[in-house]
């Protein structure tokens, strides 16, 4: 895969290397974010590999993973956004849904879609090039401290983290709203019982997603320590499979 860090990108500052570059292109950087073991060791085949990335970054992959209600889950997402405002999405996305938040945004917005691994930044930054308000931003993001935020939405991350990263997780992006501010969450859900993807789910979960099945057990709101603070309202679609968390800042 092409390496577009290398061909068009900046000297960075030590302060461009933390933040990036307004154009977008993401700036050279002397020490990359070191990936994480569980990242590595579990999925390095779906968003590391050189040679299947190109391969799995591919709308009807994310059509048939996502039994069709991609687009369903994309609009549940951009509800909670409005354009104009500043929006940070924690991991890249397979598919469409980085360009079509940066059209949902517009010009008078601002998108930060943080990625720990080179390859997936590559990615998204080709994907973003004609919007030079959306950004690909190459670090870990529980070490992206830019907010506050107006909206982040954290698309089909959790189910893809160990218990104990989850909670890093929903605990740092909360803290990277102020009042008013919204962390969305789109991911799994335990489906009814009687779903009939049920145990295809669980046994796709138990092969290739080991850590899916923590948002069977718990719900969002059990992975923050400060959830009190927030409001939070879910709705669950597709029998349950799927569901979409709003944590609104109130204190």
């Amino acid at each position: 895969m092409e390496d577009f860090t290398s061909s068009n990108a900046l000297t960075a500052t030590a302060d461009e290397i933390a933040f990036g570059d307004e154009t977008g292109v993401e700036p050279v950087v002397a020490t990359e974010p070191k990936i994480p073991d569980y990242l590595q060791d579990t999925y390095y085949w779906a968003y590391i590999s050189p040679r299947n990335v190109p391969l799995l970054d591919r709308e009807i992959v994310v059509r048939t993973i996502l039994w069709q209600q991609h687009k369903r889950l994309q609009r549940l997402a951009f509800a909670e956004i409005e354009p104009g405002q500043r929006v940070m999405q924690p991991a890249s996305v397979y598919g469409s849904f980085g360009p079509n938040l940066a059209k949902h945004v517009g010009p008078e917005g601002h998108v930060d879609i943080i990625d720990v691994a080179k390859i997936q930044v590559n990615s998204t930054m080709r994907k973003l090039a004609p919007y030079p308000w959306a950004h690909a931003r190459h670090a870990n993001c529980l070490d992206w401290a830019r907010g506050p935020y107006d909206v982040i939405v954290c698309y089909f991350l959790l189910h893809e983290v160990p218990d104990a990263v989850k909670h890093e997780v929903v605990d740092h992006l909360l803290g990277q709203v102020e009042v008013g501010g919204k962390v969305v969450f789109v991911d799994y859900a335990k489906p009814k019982w009687w779903h009939p993807l049920k145990l295809i789910t669980s046994i796709v979960f138990d092969t290739l997603e080991p850590f899916a099945k923590g948002l069977w057990r718990n719900e969002v709101r059990d992975f923050a320590r400060e959830a009190h603070r927030f409001g939070w309202r879910r709705e669950t679609i597709f029998g349950e499979l799927f569901q979409k968390v709003v944590a609104t800042r109130e204190r």
